[in-house]
C-alpha cells in the first residue's frame, strides 16, 4: 500500500494550466502554439511541438512521440504518472486521496538479455582501457575482447548495457533503457561532497584520476547528460556536481553534411545540464576536438589535473533558451523550417517534407519511406577503390550489419541488390532512391577505415575468416571478402577445456600432434616471412585421419562446419586461400575429388601463393591476389600416386609443397581400452571444444611477434644442423617449414600442454617418415632418371638398331631413335640416340642439357667437354652425333 494521487483528480484541475504548470516545474515549452522547438524530455532539436489542443497539454515530439501534459512531465523527469500527479498536484495546491497500490517486480527483457550476456564474460585485461593507458582489467569481457557494461537506474536497476570493442567501437545492447540511465561504482554513498558527470566511460574513468574523493558517473552520451544530472541532484541536492563535457571543438564556419553550421554539442549540451541543477562544466582546453581522456592522453595526468580544476565554471543563468537555440543549429528562418530533409523514425529513414498551413500557421509533415535505418560509420579504401562503409540492422535480426559499399555502386543497381541481400529495405520508387544514394554520400562519419580483400594479419590486427578482427588495430578494419566456411568460426568451451579434451587425447601420438602443429603454425607463417606450405596425411581407412583432421579444425571453430573440399576449381581453391590468408585451411578426403587433374591443378594453385592476371571489365587488370596458407589434406594414397593414377604429372615443387607423410596410428589412449574408444573420445571432445584456443592463440602471437620469429629462426637453425651432407636443397627447404611446425607447438606450450621434448619428438617422427616417401636427395633429378630408364625400358629394342647391322630382317624401324651396341664384352648395351629423340621424347618437359647432366652424374650418359652430343658411329659412310646412354646398374640404380 501506498500514497499515491488519484490521476483523474488531477486531470480535471489542469485544463488549460500547462503552461503555467511546467513553467513551475521548469519545463520549457514554445512559447508560441504548434511553432517547433527544443524537445524538454529527449533534447531533441526542433522537432518539439506544444499546440495544448483542449487545454489537455498535448504536445507531438518526432523523436519522442506524442502525448498529453501528464506524459510530458513523465517523460521530461523520469518519473511514473503518480509521480507525475503529485508534482502537478503540489503546484496546484490539490488536496490528495490515497489508494492502494500492489507493487510488483517484473523482470524486463533487456534484464534476461544482460544476464545472458554476462554468463559469456570472464575477467581479464581489456585492451581497449590498456591502449587508452587506463587500468585495463575488467570484470566482464567477451571472447573477442569487448567490455560488457551495464547501465543502471538510481534504485540500481539494470537497465541495459553498452558493449565497446577493443577498436572502440560502441553499441547499446538491443532493449537498453538509456534516457536517465548511468554507469557509476556501487552502491551509491548517501552523501556525496562532488559528483563528475562525463558522456563516456573511458572520459569517466579518467576523472576518476582527476578528482579522487568525487563520485565518477557515466551517462553513455551528450543528449543523456541532463537526465542524469537531473537525478543525482535530486539525491545530492548539496552536492557540488560537475559536468566534465566533451570539447567538440571545429574551425569556425564549417558546415555539418545538410550544410547547417557545426555547433560544439559537448559544450553546449554540459552547459544545458549545468543551467538545469546550478551545477558546474569543464571542458578539454584548446581548438582541438577532444575529452578529458584524450587531453590526459596527451598532456599527461598531472597538467590534466590542473586544467580540470583551473577551467570550472558555471554558465550564466538565464541563458538556458540561448543555449537551446544554438544547439539546434542556429536560429532559423521560418524557410528554413520548410526545408525537406531525411530523418530517422520508427526504425527506418524517412523524406519529411514540411509544409505550412496557411489557414492555421502551423506546419505539417509529408513523410516518404526510404529504407531500413542505416548509418554512414564511415569511409574506406583499399589499393583499388573507395568505400561507404555501412551499417544497420537486417530485417528479423538483432545483430548489426556493417558491409564495405563501393562509392560507384551507391546509388546504382548493384549497390541495392547487395544492400537488398543483406537484409535491407529499400523503397522500389526511383525518385526516392535517388534521395537516398544522396543522403548516404553525404552524411554519417568520415572516419577512414582499411578495406581488407584478404583475412590474416591486416593494419596490426588479425582477420578471421568470417570477418571477425582480433587484436587492436592501427584503424578500423572490414573484411570484404568472405569463405565459404565462415559459419563454422565458433567458439564453444574454453581453451582450459580444449587443452584438458583434445589436446591431451592427441598427446604421445604423433600425427595427431603434426595436425595440431599445422592448424597453430598458420598465423605464425606470415610473422615468420615464411611461404605457405601444406600437409596430406595418408593411410588405410580407421587409420584415424578423420580424427586426426577434426582435432585440427578444433583450434579455429567446429571441424564439420570449416571442412572444405578438393571437390573445387582450382580457382574457387585460389578464392578460399585468399580468404584463409595466415589461415588453416582443412581439406576433406583427397578421394573425393572427381577430376585427379583438378585436383593436381588446385594443388599447385593452392601453394602457389599469387593468383592469375585477370582483365578488369573497365580496362587494365584485377589486382593480383596473393596469399599465404597453411593446408590439411587426408587420403587413402599419397597425392603424387593419386595423380598419377590417372597418367598425370607431378613435380618436385609440388611435392614439397604440399607434403605426404604417412598416418601413424594412436598407441597412446591415455586410459582409454582400445583405439576405438579413444577415438570416441577424441570424437566427442571434438564436438565440445573447439575455437577458443585460436582465437587465445592468435591474441598471444599479436603481442609477441618478436619473440616468435625468434622462436622459429632458433628452430630453423636446429633443424638444418640435423641433416646430413647429402641431403638435398629440396629436403632443407622442406626441413624449414617443419620448424615453423615447431616453433608453433614451443610458443604454444601453455594452450597445449605439451612438454617441448614431446613436441619435438613428434615432429621428428613425421619429418622421418616423410623422408622414406621423399628420399634423401634431389627428387626432381631421381624422376629424370627414371624417365629416361623408362624411355630405355620400352623401347631399347623396338626402336634401336643394332649396330653393326648384318641381318635385313631388323629394317625397317619406324621412328627410329639411334642405334644400339654391345661393349664391354657384350654387358653393356649402350644406345647412340638421335639428339631430337633425345630433347623431344627422352628429356620432354625439361631442360634437355640440365636434364643430359643429371643422366651424366647418375652414369646413364658419356658426355662430352662440350655439349651433349659427339660423333661415335659411321652409318652409311657419315658421322652424325649421337648422344650416349646407357643403362645404370642395379647398384647405380
Amino acid at each position: 500500500m501506498t500514497a499515491n494521487v488519484i490521476i483523474r483528480d488531477v486531470i480535471r484541475s489542469t485544463s488549460g494550466r500547462w503552461r503555467e504548470i511546467y513553467e513551475s516545474l521548469g519545463i520549457n515549452v514554445p512559447r508560441t502554439a504548434g511553432v517547433h522547438g527544443p524537445c524538454p524530455a529527449c533534447g531533441g532539436k526542433d522537432r518539439f511541438r506544444f499546440d495544448d489542443q483542449e487545454g489537455r497539454g498535448t504536445h507531438f515530439c518526432n523523436q519522442c512521440g506524442a502525448g498529453d501534459g501528464l506524459d510530458l512531465i513523465t517523460k521530461a523527469k523520469t518519473c511514473s504518472a503518480s509521480e507525475a500527479a503529485v508534482m502537478v498536484a503540489e503546484v496546484l495546491s490539490l488536496p490528495m486521496r490515497t489508494v492502494p497500490v500492489v507493487t510488483k517486480t517484473v523482470t524486463t527483457d533487456v534484464t534476461a538479455k544482460v544476464t545472458k550476456l554476462l554468463k559469456d564474460c570472464s575477467r581479464g585485461e581489456s585492451h581497449y582501457l590498456a591502449k587508452k593507458g587506463l587500468p585495463s582489467p575488467f570484470d566482464a569481457l567477451l571472447d573477442d575482447g569487448s567490455m560488457v557494461i551495464l547501465l543502471r537506474d538510481m534504485h540500481g536497476a539494470v537497465t541495459g548495457a553498452q558493449i565497446i570493442k577493443p577498436s572502440g567501437e560502441k553499441r547499446l545492447l538491443a532493449g537498453t533503457k538509456k534516457k536517465g540511465s548511468f554507469v557509476a561504482p556501487l552502491p551509491l554513498p548517501e552523501q556525496v561532497e562532488s559528483v563528475v558527470i562525463t558522456e563516456g566511460y573511458a572520459t569517466s574513468a579518467t576523472t576518476g584520476l582527476l578528482m579522487l574523493d568525487a563520485l565518477f558517473v557515466a551517462s553513455i552520451d551528450a543528449g543523456n547528460l541532463l537526465p542524469v544530472a537531473q537525478l543525482f541532484r535530486e539525491k545530492y541536492p548539496e552536492a557540488r556536481i560537475i559536468i566534465a563535457g566533451d570539447n567538440d571543438w571545429h574551425e569556425p564556419g564549417e558546415v555539418d553534411e545538410q550544410g547547417k553550421p557545426k555547433v560544439n554539442t559537448g559544450k553546449l549540451s554540459a552547459e544545458k545540464a549545468a543551467l538545469a541543477i546550478n551545477g558546474w562544466v569543464t571542458l578539454p582546453p584548446g581548438e582541438i576536438k577532444a575529452d578529458w581522456d584524450d587531453h590526459r592522453q596527451q598532456h599527461g595526468l598531472e597538467a590534466a589535473k590542473q586544467a580540470f580544476i583551473s577551467g570550472l565554471y558555471q554558465p550564466e543563468s538565464g541563458s538556458e533558451k540561448v543555449l537551446l537555440t544554438v544547439i539546434e543549429g542556429g536560429k532559423r528562418t521560418a524557410k528554413d523550417d520548410l526545408k525537406p530533409y531525411v530523418d530517422g523514425r520508427r526504425g527506418g529513414l524517412y523524406w519529411i517534407e514540411p509544409k505550412l498551413d496557411k489557414d492555421s500557421g502551423e506546419v505539417n509533415e509529408k513523410e516518404a519511406w526510404l529504407s531500413s535505418y542505416v548509418e554512414v560509420v564511415g569511409v574506406g579504401e583499399d589499393d583499388a577503390e573507395r568505400y561507404l562503409i555501412l551499417a544497420w540492422t537486417p530485417e528479423g535480426s538483432n545483430t548489426q550489419r556493417t558491409e564495405a559499399i563501393p562509392l560507384r555502386d551507391i546509388g546504382e543497381r548493384e549497390g541495392w541488390a547487395k544492400l537488398k541481400a543483406g537484409g535491407m529495405l529499400i523503397t522500389s520508387k526511383s525518385g526516392l532512391k535517388a534521395i537516398l544514394a544522396d543522403h548516404l554520400q553525404r552524411s554519417g562519419k568520415r572516419e577512414m577505415w582499411a578495406i581488407a580483400s584478404a583475412s590474416g594479419w591486416q593494419c596490426g590486427a588479425y582477420i578471421m575468416p568470417d570477418g571477425e578482427v582480433l587484436g587492436c588495430p592501427e584503424k578500423p578494419v572490414l573484411f570484404n571478402g568472405r569463405s565459404a566456411a565462415a559459419r563454422g568460426y565458433t567458439v564453444k568451451g574454453t581453451v582450459d577445456s580444449w587443452r584438458d579434451s583434445v589436446a591431451k587425447l592427441a598427446q604421445g601420438n604423433p600425427s595427431m600432434m603434426l595436425g595440431i602443429a599445422c592448424a597453430l603454425a598458420a598465423p605464425l607463417i606470415g610473422i615468420a616471412g615464411a611461404d605457405g606450405f601444406g600437409v596430406h596425411l595418408f593411410g588405410g581407412s580407421s587409420a584415424g585421419k578423420t580424427t586426426t583432421g577434426n582435432a585440427a579444425s578444433t583450434v579455429y571453430g567446429e571441424p564439420d562446419a570449416l571442412k572444405l573440399t578438393w571437390y573445387s576449381t582450382a580457382l574457387g581453391l585460389v578464392n578460399e586461400a585468399a580468404a584463409h590468408n595466415d589461415g588453416f585451411m582443412p581439406l576433406d578426403e583427397i578421394g573425393q575429388g572427381s577430376n585427379r587433374r583438378a585436383v593436381a591443378d588446385a594443388a599447385y594453385a593452392l601453394f602457389n601463393g599469387v593468383g592469375k592476371i585477370q582483365g578488369a571489365k573497365e580496362g587494365g587488370n584485377r589486382d593480383v591476389k596473393r596469399w599465404r596458407a597453411m593446408a590439411f589434406s587426408t587420403g587413402e594414397i599419397d597425392m603424387e600416386s593419386y595423380i598419377r593414377a590417372d597418367g598425370g604429372k607431378i613435380n618436385a615443387g609440388q611435392l614439397v609443397r604440399l607434403l605426404n607423410v604417412p598416418i601413424t596410428k594412436a598407441t597412446e589412449y591415455h586410459g582409454y581400452a582400445d583405439g576405438k574408444t579413444h577415438a570416441d573420445a577424441m570424437r566427442d571432445a571434438c564436438k565440445q571444444n573447439y575455437g577458443a584456443v585460436g582465437r587465445a592463440w592468435i591474441n598471444q602471437l599479436a603481442s609477441q611477434k618478436k619473440p616468435a620469429v625468434d622462436t622459429v629462426r632458433t628452430a630453423e637453425r636446429r633443424w638444418l644442423g640435423l641433416l646430413p651432407e647429402e641431403a638435398s636443397e629440396q629436403v632443407r627447404r622442406v626441413a624449414s617449414r617443419f620448424a615453423v611446425l615447431e616453433g608453433a607447438l614451443l610458443l604454444s606450450q601453455q594452450l597445449t600442454g605439451w612438454s617441448e621434448q614431446e613436441s619435438r619428438d613428434a615432429l621428428q617422427h613425421s619429418f622421418n617418415a616423410w623422408v622414406n616417401e621423399f628420399g634423401m636427395g634431389n627428387r626432381e633429378n631421381k624422376a629424370w632418371v627414371e624417365q629416361a630408364v623408362a624411355f630405355l625400358q620400352q623401347f631399347g629394342y623396338s626402336r634401336y638398331l643394332p649396330h653393326p647391322h648384318t641381318d635385313p630382317r631388323d629394317l625397317p624401324i619406324p621412328k627410329l631413335a639411334g642405334y644400339r651396341e654391345k661393349k664391354d664384352g657384350f654387358e653393356t648395351l649402350v644406345f647412340h640416340t638421335y639428339p631430337s629423340v633425345f630433347r623431344d621424347e627422352i628429356a620432354a618437359g625439361a631442360n634437355p642439357v640440365a636434364f643430359a647432366q643429371v643422366l651424366a652424374e647418375a652414369g646413364m650418359l658419356d658426355k662430352p667437354a662440350k655439349g651433349i652430343s659427339k660423333k661415335t658411329l659411321r652409318i652409311d659412310g657419315k658421322q652424325p652425333r649421337f648422344v650416349v646412354l646407357m643403362m645404370p646398374d642395379d647398384a647405380e640404380e
